[in-house]
């Protein structure tokens, strides 16, 4: 006869093996899921637009027809208007960067060494030697990708997969996701089920709240930084902007690496001060921005995930499944973040917390 102690064990061991089972798929088919991926991810994004035409009385099927092409039209204009001038900023960038690197070498360099000098433990000849070497690495290395992106690394195959599976995939799950989730939640465990909903909608509250929310402020960040450093004439001022913009769906990277870059090239390509300080100017605007008005208004205080916390995962979903991963990575951040609160609180409830003391004490 079993007892209750040996259903839980074999229960939590049943879960334990499927959700081991879940991410070694993942791990060994992360080749082929981009296009699914995607697809779950445009779905989700898109799925409200289509419930709300639903309330109207407008078949599940035609709203989510119609969403579907709205959205490919927008993406469609968008890459026909940009692209040209993108791809040609980036060919330029590619080709120009070794220089922009030397001539800041030139030139920021000695005052560099004027300081160090003053500092006994550091060698300045020696760090001049490895900072040449590591930016020389950095150079090919950034001059490779760029190279890349422009001639199109990916395969023919895997583009016509993206561009023809990814929207008749995002199509379906939009059509049925109803029907999915009622899958889903019928296989739910019967004794846990209520308790198993509230989680999810918790997780569903997280993740919608910040994917979606952070998504339309790395939009406006994009256009705003693409705008404004053309506008002052930084070189290649559109495409820092839309890099950093879109990396600004990843807490503080985004920021970063616009003004480290858009700075070093205001450095290299700006003689007057003022110049520097307009560069630096429209990135501190874009900060009270966002912290003021965008992040507040978009994402607000639900979401509860750590900029940290969303580093780390979308570093460790890259480097695990690669691009699959980063896109996955948010998702299971927030999934994680409940689920460890959740064993928290039961923690705090349980003994091994606050032990019973034993009787008549």
């Amino acid at each position: 006869m079993k007892t209750e102690s040996s259903t839980d064990y074999q229960y939590w061991r049943f879960w334990l093996f499927a959700v081991l089972g879940f991410i070694g798929a993942l791990w060994l088919l992360s080749g082929m899921l981009m296009p699914f991926v995607l697809a779950l991810a445009i779905a989700y994004l898109l799925n409200p637009l289509v419930s709300r035409m639903c309330t109207f009385g407008v078949p599940r099927w035609l709203g989510a027809l119609i969403v579907l092409l709205l959205f490919i039209t927008i993406i469609t204009t968008a890459t026909i208007l940009l692209a040209p001038i993108v791809q040609t900023q980036v060919v330029e960038l590619a080709n120009s960067l070794p220089g922009y690197i030397e001539t800041l070498q030139k030139e920021l360099w000695p005052r560099i060494k004027d300081v160090l000098e003053h500092i006994p433990t550091v060698d300045a000849t020696k760090l001049q030697d490895t900072f040449s070497q590591y930016t020389n690495d950095i150079v090919k290395f950034v001059g490779k990708v760029l190279g890349q992106v422009v001639t199109g690394s990916m395969a023919l195959l895997d583009i016509l997969a993206l561009l023809v599976l990814t929207p008749v995939v995002a199509f379906y799950l939009m059509r049925d996701w109803p029907k999915i989730l009622g899958t889903v939640d019928g296989y739910l465990p019967v004794r846990h089920a209520p308790a198993i909903r509230h989680e999810l909608q918790n997780i569903d509250t997280m993740i919608a709240g910040f994917i979606r929310g952070q998504a339309m402020v790395s939009l406006v960040l994009a256009i705003f930084y693409s705008i404004t450093l053309s506008l002052a004439g930084l070189k290649y001022g559109m495409v820092i902007g839309l890099i950093s913009g879109f990396l600004s769906f990843i807490p503080i990277v985004g920021t970063l690496t616009g003004i480290i870059a858009s700075l070093i090239m205001a450095f290299v390509q700006f003689d007057q001060a003022s110049q520097i300080g307009v560069i630096a100017l429209i990135f501190l605007i874009a900060q009270i921005l966002d912290g003021y008005f965008l992040t507040p208004k978009l994402v607000g205080d639900r979401v509860g995930l750590h900029p940290v916390w969303i580093i780390f995962a979308v570093l460790a979903g890259g480097k695990l499944l690669g691009l699959v991963g980063v896109i996955l990575a948010v998702p299971f951040a927030g999934t994680i973040a409940i689920l460890i609160r959740l064993m928290l609180r039961q923690y705090r409830r349980s003994r091994y917390f606050s032990p019973i003391p034993p009787s008549g004490v």
